[in-house]
This record gives structure tokens, sequence and C-alpha cells, in this order.
């Protein structure tokens, strides 16, 4: 297991004053660089640089902490039921299905982040593509709208 630099960044973390700074910097889209602390300039390319907004953004409008893992980072089971928002017992049936790669440190299974990460893209897919369809279900069945229960405004 690798190990993790962590450092997390969350709403309030930043002065005020870097607040209205980030503010100022995002509304004029500036790419920023990155200076070494010899003096060394390195302008960021778009990639980085958008990875660096976005965060930036998330932080200055206060929505939500921040945290970066890298892809290679392994997590246990229950780190990745955590992470997914499912039982341990969900998350092992998944794995010796099949669903999720894994790999084995002594008994103990571990997952990839990437892995993890993939996993839930392809459940949002499917999810995405089973309510599409229930709903061109209900469109083409062309209920009559007087048999729905009426729905009042509050």
């Amino acid at each position: 297991m690798s190990t993790i630099h962590s450092q997390e960044i969350g709403p309030g973390d930043l002065s005020p004053t870097t607040e209205e700074a980030l503010e100022k910097l995002l509304a004029r889209q500036v790419r920023p660089v990155l200076i070494s602390p010899s003096g060394d300039v390195l302008e960021l390319d778009k990639t980085l640089n958008d990875l660096l907004v976005l965060v930036a953004e998330t932080v200055a409008n206060r929505r939500t902490s921040v945290t970066i893992i890298p892809g290679d980072e392994t997590f246990t089971t229950q780190a990745a039921a955590q992470f997914l928002g499912v039982s341990r017992q969900f998350v092992v049936l998944e794995l010796e299905a099949g669903k999720i790669p894994f790999h084995k440190v002594g008994t103990h299974r571990r997952i990839r982040f990437s892995d993890l990460v993939a996993y839930q893209q392809a459940h949002k897919r499917r999810a995405r593509k089973a309510l599409d369809a229930m709903t061109k279900e209900v469109v083409e069945a062309d209920y009559d709208s007087r048999l729905l229960p009426e729905v009042t405004s509050a």
C-alpha cells in the first residue's frame, strides 16, 4: 500500500484576503504559475491549470472540502464501501463476482482507487440507462394525466 500524503482544504480554511484574491483570479481566467523556492517559474499546462482552478473554485465557493487521491492508492473493503456508500459485504460480493478488480495482501482484499471510480461510473451509466428506459416506457404508454395524483405547490 502506498503512503498517502494528505492535506485537506475545506471551507473556511482560507483567509478572507486569499478568498478575495482567488475570486478575482478566477473571474479573469488568468493561468497561474508555480514558483519554486529558488524563484524558478513554471507556467502550468491546461490540464493541470484546469484541475487547480476546479480546486480553487470549490474552496472559494465554500461548497465542500477537497481531497486528492492518487489513482493507484489502495483501499480496504471497508474504505471502498464507505466511498461507494454501500455495505462492506456488498463490496465483497461485487469483488467475488468479478465486478471490481482487486488483489490480496495476505488474506486481505485491496482495491485500487481508480478501479473503484471506474466501477462507480459504470454503475451510474447503467442506472441512467435504466431510468431513461423507464421514462421512455411511461411516455410511450401515454398515461392519462387525469389518473395521476394531483401535485399541489406549497
